[in-house]
């Protein structure tokens, strides 16, 4: 590359770094919003959550939204001190796909909290939480009412990275295949012999690229399944074997590994140039076509389309293709910015760019119309966008969207003619923006996923309240403590205590809440490394100061916090602001707009096409050109 293309790459490069940082920013602004949901959200349980009976049943059940995995979902009872409680266990005769059993031994009048962790089948994802309720009297001011644990919605954020690698990945394979079969097709024996090694070295090149992220991505689904295994038992082989054997997750994950591979070793083969007569021609192509069209539609089962309200076919349907077009979309814009960085990239553009834009348009407005019917889903109302993580991360993703967009226009703009008197080569600089758009966009569509979708529940429709999580650190150790379910009357509370330097100066001896300014001190017991468990009264709706305290060798260190006790209140009504009524008409709109535009390009495109002329005619033509 010469010289003169360094300040280019350089002035890039720094685009590309200043839209990452500035998507880090926007994502710790949106991350602390109020979650919305947790993936595998507890509807009801019996007996209720926060409730007093006068005999506690010899069978709890647990109800969710969506299937758990029977082998990777667990429960215990714990006592009002934190232990375990003997005689339970997992009742081996479930009561539906979406239910957890656990048969208990019979109770003394008391406090209890029945600990719960289950795998949802559709998305894979882990949750759990808490049931407290009490046997005998009640405790002063609990109320009889149902309500269940929704958790903390939001993401880990190495979960967000790596959604997002792999979403990265995906696109870039899907993109470079898009680029190589329709932007560097061959150009035929009419175009210039330097345009035609051009488009032929970067149509290896392409598939080149398109390989390799293939096969990346499968290593990133490789780890994607060490953290399943990790998270849903003991980290080894016969977790993993069950895991993907006995889960609609693993399936899913094996199907997915195996498209991709299949695609990485496509690209590899169509890249050389000694291919057998087997790899020539539109029928590896087509492959690759169903290839690309599995993998998204793996996607889009895995994701929470597949759980989500009525019509699951084609919700899955629209993910899928919004998945395809935004990988076409923008794994191709960041495929032709890293031609566009060689030398020679201008001129190989502008000769076959134009190719890109029809390409890139209808995959805009089909990214479009699908997300507003996603949206219309998977957000009940236009309240939630505001008041809930995922509503928030949508208004970023869809702002940015624009952005994007309007780059590529411009772009396209410029290639055809249509801002300077004559098209002109692909600016290296809204390249670049743009592809830093595309890879800022599948860092917050990768959130996305990661997060759970703003939906009405059951439980909501019932009149329940969610449980409260504050955190701090005293030293060096982080304190997060979890409220359930946070009325008045007999609550669990739940302590994740860890120290963030390794090896940890001293192991923590003794956990204890200390609320209403030390009137009441509620001991909590270790139920597994690091979490400890107890319960304890909250008299009245208010503001609360807590305290924990920790013992740790012979220190005793404290971590103020505090909450907000909710009044009582009656069940939400449905929200009269649907938001879906809304995004599927604007979806219907755009496809409308996307027709009438198909239609009369390709009207445009038969009026200047020229008549046949026959053989002899055309050879005379030529022959008085020539002269």
């Amino acid at each position: 590359m010469s010289r003169s293309a360094d300040p280019a790459r350089r002035r890039a490069a720094r685009t590309w770094w200043r839209l990452l940082g500035a998507a880090g920013a926007l994502l710790l602004v949106l991350l602390p919003a109020r979650p919305a949901a947790a993936h595998a959200v507890l509807l009801e349980s019996q007996p209720a959550n926060g409730t007093t009976v006068t005999a506690a049943p010899r069978v709890a059940l647990l109800r969710f939204n969506e299937d758990i995995s029977p082998e990777f979902s667990t429960a215990s009872l714990l006592d009002s001190t934190g232990r375990t409680v003997d005689g339970t266990r997992i009742a081996a005769d479930r009561q539906g796909p979406r239910q957890l059993a656990l048969q208990m031994p019979a109770l003394a009048p008391g406090t209890y909290g029945i600990t719960w962790r289950v795998l949802a089948e559709d998305d894979g994802h882990t949750t759990n939480g808490v049931v407290v309720f009490t046997v005998g009297s009640p405790s002063p001011g609990a109320p009889a009412l149902q309500t269940s644990d929704l958790g903390d919605g939001t993401p880990p954020p190495p979960d967000i990275l790596r959604r997002w690698l792999g979403l990265c990945l995906l696109a870039g394979l899907i993109g470079a295949l898009a680029v190589a079969a329709v932007v560097l097709r061959p150009t035929g024996a009419a175009a210039p012999e330097p345009v035609r090694v051009a488009v032929d070295e970067a149509r290896r090149r392409t598939l080149t690229l398109a390989a390799g992220a293939g096969a990346l991505a499968a290593v990133v689904g490789g780890a994607d399944l060490a953290v399943q295994t990790y998270r849903s038992g003991p980290l080894g082989l016969s977790t993993a074997v069950i895991l993907l054997s006995d889960t609609r997750w693993g399936n899913l994950w094996l199907a997915r590994e195996a498209v991709l591979l299949a695609l990485a070793a496509l690209a590899a083969a169509l890249r050389s140039p000694n291919r057998g007569p087997y790899l020539r021609g539109a029928a590896p192509w087509a492959a690759a076509g169903l290839l690309v069209s599995a993998a998204v539609t793996v996607e889009a089962l895995g994701g929470h389309a597949a759980s989500v309200g009525p019509a699951r076919t084609v919700a899955v349907a629209a993910v899928a293709v919004h998945a395809l077009t935004a990988c076409l979309w923008l794994g191709g814009v960041a495929t032709l910015a890293l031609l566009l960085a060689r030398s020679g990239g201008s001129d190989l553009l502008r000769a076959v760019g134009h190719r890109f834009t029809a390409l890139a348009a209808a995959g805009v407005g089909l990214v479009v119309a699908t997300g507003l019917y996603t949206a219309g889903r998977e957000v009940d109302s236009v309240r939630a966008l505001i008041d809930t993580t995922y509503g928030r991360l949508l208004i970023a993703k869809s702002a940015l969207l624009a952005v994007a967009g309007g780059l590529g226009l411009v772009s396209a703009l410029r290639l055809h003619g249509r801002v300077a008197a004559r098209p002109a080569a692909p600016s290296r600089r809204l390249l670049a923006a743009e592809a830093a758009a595309a890879v800022v966009l599948l860092l917050l569509a990768g959130a996305l996923v990661e997060t759970p979708p703003s939906r009405q529940s059951t439980a909501l429709d019932a009149g329940a309240t969610t449980a409260v999580t504050r955190t701090g650190s005293v030293a060096d150790i982080v304190v997060s403590v979890t409220v359930t379910p946070n009325r008045p009357g007999t609550n669990g509370f739940t302590v994740l205590a860890a120290s963030s330097r390794r090896p940890p100066p001293a192991e923590i001896e003794d956990v204890t809440i200390s609320l209403d300014r030390g009137s009441t001190a509620v001991a909590l017991r270790e139920i597994e490394p690091g979490r400890y468990f107890g319960t304890g009264d909250l008299s009245e709706p208010g503001a609360v100061q807590g305290t924990v305290v920790i013992q740790r060798g012979g220190a005793r260190l404290m971590v103020p916090l505090q909450w907000t006790v909710p009044t009582p209140a009656a069940a939400p009504q449905r929200p009269r602001d649907r938001l879906a009524p809304i995004t599927n008409v604007a979806a219907v709109v755009v496809l409308g707009v996307l027709a009438v535009l198909g239609g009369w390009r390709l009207t445009a495109v038969r009026r200047r096409r020229p008549l046949a002329v026959p053989a002899d005619e055309r050879e005379q033509r030529i022959r008085e050109g020539v002269r």
